[in-house]
């Protein structure tokens, strides 16, 4: 939105009639949604205020039945781009409509900003449409149709925003899977397992020749079958949101609308870690400290030599348990410089001990950066102790450990600012250079953009939070990344799967990274 500058009559004289009193300009006429809210009693709660306002200004409701929309600054297809939507999800349009600009049908302008072309995939109605999820049975025609018969639509269940995992994620556990673009006939199935075998057999004479054989350049053994989307390779993960049967056969419903035999699969749900919420009531503060490896704590001993020096030795406290890495060390005091090795000083019910300096990290706190705003929500990662602390402003509002890039793929240092947020996105490297670091990861939840293609966000694909574990992405569990997800900016709008901050009107929280 552009800032209206007022400038001094002195350099409009001739607008103003040479320094005579300009008119007053005319006050615009009221809005649909303040005639709205000045019809509601003094009484009425500001959740019924900013109800009837949307109900005035956007009284149209849209249904989203693609897999996906793009959502437009402009009613034209090459506009930028300001967010996304996905199938199953509601939003609310305003009467305003345009054609044109790539459109065959019509833009709808959508709450609280941007167009949509219908013709993408949105249902648009005057009332809130009942919206029901496919029977286990898949998509049969009979409830389709009786669904439709009521005005209703059927429609895969949306991304669950209030959980820490938005779907279902399954690990492909075999090699060359079928991904189906519909639920497959027993017959079918054979043909595309059948084609699947004979790629394998022939990655073992000449992978080249195994490739064209598989993309269908190459007749070189069974044609498979139409109904296959595509084969996946052992180690790609995939996001659902739903599951049917047919013919007793069990299958997953991909996010993309596809079908793997659950056989196949395997599903994962993420570590169970979780950081620390700190401030108001907890009455935690920084520093937190953690264990990222197993480790029996440690006594010191000091001995006075014969020439009166001190020598210290340390000695594993053998009454005391092993502490689980990933443990929160409430005791935890101070870094300490003995014998002139590093050592965690903790206070435990037996009495001072220690850990080595390498089986703990620590989040402490850091000045804010003159470039963040003081009531503004933002991040500070730091990569050598493998920790990310939250503030709101100067005051840290949660900490927690997370998995940054490895060598050779490290996380950039410095201020950055979140470009691009979405519920999810999916994340791969499969191209022809990709070799042994091939990998597919459908959906990755709660996916922060800050540095071109580094992001935060949900890693549930392993464990090993605390230590570096990413291609330069930070990693963290499904509770730790929802949490900070929900407080970072922007905010997504109700409905909506993604937003961009890239020449929009949205702002994105900053994220300082240091060594």
């Amino acid at each position: 939105m552009r800032a209206r500058i007022a400038l001094p009559c002195l350099a409009l004289a001739l607008a103003c009639g040479g320094g005579e009193e300009a008119p007053a300009e005319e006050e615009s006429a009221p809005s649909a949604g303040d005639l709205a809210e000045a019809a509601l009693p003094e009484t009425a709660t500001p959740e019924e205020r900013a109800a009837a306002r949307l109900d005035a200004e956007y009284p149209k409701h849209g249904a989203v039945t693609g897999i996906q929309l793009r959502v437009h600054t402009e009613p034209n297809e090459e506009a930028t781009v300001v967010g996304w939507l996905r199938i199953g999800s509601r939003v609310r349009l305003a009467d305003e409509t345009r054609r044109g600009g790539g459109c065959e049908g019509s833009w709808h302008r959508l709450h609280p900003t941007g167009w949509v072309c219908a013709d993408d995939g949105l249902e648009v109605r005057d009332e809130a449409p009942e919206i029901e999820a496919p029977t286990d049975e898949g998509w049969k025609n009979d409830q389709v149709e009786e669904a439709a018969a009521r005005g209703a639509l059927v429609l895969p269940p949306p991304a669950q925003l209030e959980q820490t995992m938005p779907y279902d994620y399954w690990y492909v556990k075999e090699s060359t899977v079928p991904e189906y673009h519909r639920l497959p006939s027993r017959n079918e199935q054979r043909a595309a397992l059948a084609k699947a075998a004979r790629y394998r057999d022939l990655l073992e004479i000449d992978e080249r020749r195994a490739q064209l054989y598989l993309s269908g350049e190459r007749d070189d053994g069974p044609p498979g079958t139409a109904v296959t989307a595509r084969y996946l390779d052992r180690g790609f993960y995939v996001a659902s949101n739903g599951r049917e049967v047919r013919a007793f056969r069990h299958f997953v419903r991909t996010t993309q609308g596809r079908y793997i035999k659950k056989a196949q699969l395997e599903e994962r749900s993420g570590h169970d870690f979780e950081g620390v919420e700190l401030g108001g009531e907890t009455g935690r503060t920084l520093p937190v400290a953690w264990t990222i490896r197993t480790s029996r704590p440690l006594i010191l001993e000091e001995r006075e030599g014969e020439d009166g020096a001190t020598s210290v030795s340390w000695v594993d406290d053998e009454e005391a348990e092993a502490i689980e890495r990933q443990t929160l060390l409430e005791g935890w005091q101070e870094r300490r410089n003995i014998g002139g090795r590093i050592m965690h000083v903790i206070e435990t019910e037996a009495g001072t001990r220690y850990l080595r300096s390498w089986f703990a990290s620590v989040a402490e706190a850091v000045e804010r950066p003159e470039e963040v705003a003081e009531d503004e929500p933002w991040i500070h990662i730091d990569l050598s102790e493998q920790t990310l602390v939250m503030y709101r402003g100067d005051e840290p509002i949660f900490a927690t450990l997370v998995s940054t890039g490895v060598e050779e793929h490290e996380t950039p240092t410095g201020l950055f600012e979140i470009r691009r947020k979405h519920v999810t996105d999916t994340m791969a490297n499969i191209g022809p250079d990709a070799g042994d670091d091939r990998y597919r990861i459908e959906d990755v939840p709660w996916t922060q953009y800050f540095e071109g293609s580094i992001a935060l966000h949900t890693a549930f694909w392993h464990t090993r939070f605390g230590l570096p574990r990413s291609h330069g992405c930070v990693n963290m569990t499904p509770h730790d990344a929802h949490f900070v997800f929900g407080r970072t900016w922007p905010e997504l709008p109700e409905g909506w799967h993604g937003l961009s901050t890239d020449q929009t009107e949205f702002r994105g929280s900053h994220v300082l990274v240091t060594d």
